[in-house]
């Protein structure tokens, strides 16, 4: 009988869960929607954990690093090795350098770092080990393996890298890639600043032991004793780490005293070897210049001799030109002259042969003369006077000398005359001799008449050729001298190259020995302006990858704190609604079991077992994409920021044995507490139906205008609404859940996607930061300043301080602030905008002014007028009297202006940094622009807002698809439970929709009738949903908010309407569905259900 019993009871709880299986079924899908939400979130951030804590291990990531203004020397190293609680130290080092990839045109910025002997030895001395990639570690040198920093492009094996050829402090100038790392320090894109090339590094190189030949070390990495025992995460290891940097910052300050005398020694017999050198090189440098001035001089002097030579040849030139008619005349007269004379001696010659001729003709006559003259004379001394004859032989002798006197005077006359021609032709150089006879005269005159017409012909010819001759050789000499002046010009030109050259060589040369001395003079003023220098003593908190990677992990942990609470709150109130109508619609099964003699516990326990096992299956399907999908998906968005070999999904036996205890509670006590006011009736009262609720007017039929112009469906809608209070409340409430999580899921990303805009553009106006390290950069000639004004890129820019610090309220609660001053007020106010959150009303800045950002003032409770005290640079807390919070999303900053700065670090503040702003619009312009401002001598580094922003785009964006995830999941939900509760509704209502179907009502009446209802309540619910949404918002705001962000704490207007619209659709999606349900209702059946 007990087991027929047992039997038919078991049955009877099948038939329940089969006959209700899409309440199950509604059951089971927000149970799991709840524990999803519960195990997929709060699993993650301890697998994250997980991660980094097997990551620190197996890698031998530093606790501790040390760093030195001074650089560390082996003293030191040793030194810190030898302070209590440290375990092991490696000393390294690295310098950042401007280099090129074979075969590509850019530079890129590296890091060289030295590797210990063995990269691979598994010791503690071994810190930081990398983790390889590709291709395998170096084992000779030039030869390297490669981080990529940030997003860069992968390095391929074999590439080939150049240093430049002044590096200094390198074994070598080019090293060959033959493997890829990731180095445990840069898991994240992270991007790291540096003093060479742009200022961003793109890569780290790792290079054999040797290869860098600095004396010093850039750094020191320390493990402790103790804090290896605990969990890297744990206060329990920061403690144990602590306590170390304790001690070793309690030898850092003997150290660098130490380390400033040896360096001041070195400097000085540095020093003393560079003036040795630099007056070599000066005395060398004069040397030279007195060499070729003395050039110069010869040249100029050779110059000056050629111009005077060529002045010359032109004088002479132009003075033959000159001469040149004068002589063609002087030799035509001649040649005229010569002619005249040729013609006189032809006359004469023709003279002296007439002569000749005459004396050769008269010498006979004077010979017959003579004979007939003494022929005469004979005859007549033979005669007698008395003779007759006588006087006639007279006659005849005195005819006879008549005729002999007178020929012989013709010839005399003729030999005088030919005497005469014989001495002018002799004086004339004509003829050989005065005495010569005449037929020698004639010929020898004969002769010297061909030998003047000969020289008469030469001289007509020497003149026609002379002319010419002469004027080709004055084109030839005139081109001698062209060329000679051209020759001159053109060592004049190279004269005057050389002086230029020199000049510019001796300008080169004076500034290089100037500049040298410069330096000498620089170094002897920093030599003894050296200080003790400063330990900077860090834990893992100063690498931004770690510190990133806790940050994420404290975020989820602060999601998963806040969003699986709202789900099961929603869950649990949609349980109790389903479990209670269930029960309800069982009374008369409740009052049968119970009339049997079955006890409550019986009774109750049917449905705590159709409960629990909705619950049970859930929670399993739950915790399988919570455990599984729910960390694959944030870890493929988590995974654009980080490379974490060691992350590996998690089963939590306990987070698990949890969610299943929590579900179970909050389902089975809603089941409990349903069946526990039913329970409590009497069996009679169970057998019968619920007493129907009693019919009252509702507050609208007060209003007689408004319900009188109401169709009758509208009545009935509205006196259903009313009437049936606990169904209103619970289903606004259900979906004022739905709406609340999908309200607060798209208020966090209107919190978090505008906050880089908002700040960047509303907020803070400068794109350009330059960290100083000595404000010399700003005084010095030719410096920063120089390069900022000449610059036509820089529109603006102004010397500020920027100093970290702590301030602390009146009740000595702490936090850390950067404090910022102007040199000039006006620059602060071009650069920030101060205005109050709420209203945005403007913030006055003036000399008194003290404006604390809106984040760290609610951290301290802090208001307008209250006392801040800031530490300053000796520690001390100084009193400022707060004049306003500023708006404020990204870092957290005391701004003050001048005269508060004055007041608070002294009268000569040390102007650390510049902000300006740019006309930048491109990656391009702003890397030609840091790459001549990290020229400049004192610059730590340069950064744009671009860089800075960048990091929070990553957080944020992974942040988003957290968030996004979170909202599909309030989809979900909310999908779930309209349907559950639209579909309860309607069950619980079947007999009155098979009344009015029965009254003759259509099925578009009936769907209008019901839905109706149901949309208002669903409008109704979302209403609520967005007065619960918003503090609800606020609250998770508050929560996951960072140290150093503050999220928007406004929702867009736009997110209200898609919260609302979202749960509309989800309800006019459900209702079409539904309307089979409604059709396939049963009148005759229907009107047989209990009410």
């Amino acid at each position: 009988m007990v087991r027929a019993v047992l039997k038919s009871y078991r049955k009877n709880i099948l038939r329940e869960m089969k006959d209700n299986l899409s309440r199950m079924v509604s059951l089971f899908g927000i149970v799991a929607l709840g524990v999803m939400m519960l195990t997929g979130l709060m699993s993650f951030a301890p697998s994250m954990r997980i991660a980094g804590q097997k990551y620190y291990v197996q890698q031998n990531v530093f606790d501790l690093r040390v760093l030195s203004t001074l650089g560390l020397s082996e003293e030191d190293i040793t030194a810190i090795a030898a302070v209590d609680g440290v375990r092991a130290v490696e000393a390294v080092k690295y310098q950042d350098v401007e280099a090129q990839w074979q075969g590509r045109e850019d530079t890129t910025v590296v890091r060289l770092q030295q590797l210990p002997a063995d990269p691979e030895a598994d010791t503690d001395e071994n810190m930081n080990r990398l983790v390889l990639l590709s291709g395998r570690m170096p084992q000779a040198p030039g030869e390297c393996v490669v981080h990529t920093m940030g997003y860069d492009d992968p390095v391929e094996l074999g590439s080939a890298i150049e240093l430049p050829a002044d590096t200094e402090n390198v074994s070598r100038k080019q090293f060959t890639v033959v493997g890829t790392v990731q180095d445990p320090l840069h898991f994240s894109t992270d991007k790291e600043s540096s003093t060479a090339g742009d200022g961003q590094l793109d890569c780290i190189l790792f290079v054999p032991e040797g290869t860098l030949t600095a004396d010093y070390y850039t750094l020191c990495y320390i493990k402790t004793e103790n804090a290896g025992q605990y969990d890297n995460f744990s206060d329990e290891y920061q403690a144990a780490v602590d306590a170390v940097a304790d001690k070793v910052e309690a030898i850092s300050s003997a150290r660098c005293e130490v380390r400033r005398a040896d360096l001041i020694d070195d400097a000085n017999a540095k020093l003393s070897d560079a003036r040795a050198e630099y007056d070599s090189q000066k005395a060398e440098a004069e040397r030279q210049f007195a060499e070729a001035e003395q050039q110069l001089n010869d040249a100029q002097a050779q110059l000056d001799s050629a111009q005077a030579q060529l002045e010359d040849g032109e004088a002479q030139l132009a003075r033959q030109k000159k001469a040149l008619p004068g002589t063609m005349q002087s030799g035509a007269d001649t040649l005229v002259s010569s002619e005249e004379q040729v013609l006189e001696f032809e006359d004469q010659l023709q003279q002296i042969e007439l002569l000749v001729n005459l004396k050769k003709v008269a010498d006979p006559l004077l010979g017959y003369a003579e004979t007939a003259l003494n022929n005469a004379q004979k005859a007549l001394d033979e005669a007698e006077p008395a003779d007759e004859e006588y006087t006639d032989l007279q006659d005849a002798l005195d005819k006879a000398k008549d005729a002999y006197d007178n020929i012989n005077g013709q010839l005399q006359g003729y030999q005088a005359q030919l005497d005469a021609g014989k001495q002018q032709m002799y004086a004339q150089g004509l003829i050989s001799s005065p005495s010569l006879g005449n037929e020698q005269l004639v010929t020898e005159a004969k002769a010297a008449l061909r030998k003047m017409k000969l020289q008469l012909m030469q001289g007509q010819l020497q003149l026609t050729t002379g002319t010419a001759t002469a004027y080709t050789e004055f084109d030839a000499a005139r081109q001698k001298l062209d060329d000679g002046w051209q020759e001159y010009n053109d060592g004049v030109q190279k004269l005057a190259d050389s002086r230029t050259e020199y000049e510019t060589q001796k300008a080169d040369a004076e500034q290089k020995l100037a500049d040298g001395l410069a330096q000498l003079n620089d170094a002897e003023e920093q030599m003894s302006q050296i200080k003790n220098g400063e330990w900077y003593v860090l834990d893992r908190g100063s690498t931004m990858s770690m510190v990133t990677w806790e940050q994420y992990a404290d975020r989820m942990d602060a999601i998963a704190r806040v969003f699986p609470v709202f789900f099961f709150l929603v869950a649990a109130l949609v349980a109790t609604t389903t479990m209670t109508r269930m029960v309800d619609e069982n009374r008369l099964q409740m009052g049968t079991l119970k009339a049997l003699g079955y006890s409550n516990a019986k009774i109750a326990g049917k449905y705590l077992f159709y409960a629990l096992s909705a619950s049970v299956l859930g929670s399993i399907a739950g915790m399988v994409v919570g455990f599984i999908v729910f960390p694959l998906i944030i870890w493929y968005a988590y995974q654009m920021i980080f490379s974490m070999p060691t992350f590996h999904l998690h089963f939590y036996p306990g987070m698990a044995a949890a969610s299943v205890a929590i579900s179970a509670a909050v389902i089975g006590l809603a089941t409990w507490s349903a069946c526990r006011a039913s329970l409590k009736e009497k069996t009679a009262a169970l057998l019968l139906p619920r007493a129907p609720v009693a019919g009252k007017r509702i507050f609208l039929e007060y209003i007689t205008p408004v319900w009188k112009h109401m169709s009758f469906s509208q009545k009935t809608t509205a006196r259903n609404l009313f009437r049936y209070k606990k169904r209103f409340f619970m289903t606004v409430l259900g979906v004022a859940g739905c709406t609340a999580l999908l309200l607060i899921g798209f208020g966090i990303q209107d919190s978090i996607l505008p906050i880089v805009q908002k700040q960047s553009g509303e907020l803070t106006h400068n794109d350009l930061t330059i960290s100083l390290s000595d404000e010399k950069a700003l005084t010095m000639e030719n410096g920063l300043a120089d390069a900022l004004n000449s610059n036509s890129a820089v529109n603006s820019w102004g010397a500020f301080y920027v100093k970290s610090t702590t301030i602390y309220n009146d009740a000595g609660e702490s936090a850390s602030v950067s404090v910022v001053g102007a040199e000039d007020d006006a620059r602060m106010t071009e650069y920030v905008t101060f205005r109050t959150r709420v209203g945005h009303e403007a913030i006055p800045f003036d000399d008194s002014s003290v404006i604390l950002t809106e984040k760290t003032a609610l951290n301290l409770g802090l208001e307008v007028g209250d006392t801040v005290y800031v530490e300053d640079p000796d520690g001390q807390r100084v009193p400022l009297t707060l004049t306003g919070i500023t708006e404020n999303y990204m870092f957290t900053r005391l701004y003050v202006s001048d005269a508060q700065l004055k007041a608070l670090v002294g009268s000569s503040p040390a102007w650390n940094t510049v902000y300006g702003l740019t006309g930048c619009s491109s990656e391009a312009e702003y890397h030609t622009l840091r790459t001549k401002l990290l020229g400049c001598n004192y610059i730590s580094s340069v950064s744009f807002t671009e860089d800075t922003t960048s990091m929070f785009d990553n957080l944020i964006v992974s942040l988003n698809y957290v968030v996004i995830l979170v909202i599909v999941c309030a989809a979900a939900l909310a999908a779930v439970v309209l349907y559950n509760l639209i579909s309860v509704n309607l069950a619980e209502r079947k007999k009155e929709l098979a009344t009015i179907k029965v009254l003759g009502f259509h099925d578009k009446e009936v769907y209008r009738y019901i839905f109706r209802e149901i949309k208002l309540l669903s409008l109704i619910g979302s209403g609520v949903g967005l007065l619960l949404g918003i503090p609800l918002h606020k609250f998770i705001i508050l929560t996951v908010e960072m140290d150093q962000l503050m999220f928007i704490r406004s929702i867009a207007p736009s997110s209200y309407l898609l919260a609302v619209a979202l749960t509309m659709l989800f309800t006019l999606v459900v209702c079409f569905v539904m309307r089979r349900h409604v059709k396939r209702i049963s009148m005759v059946e229907s009107m047989k259900a209990p009410e």
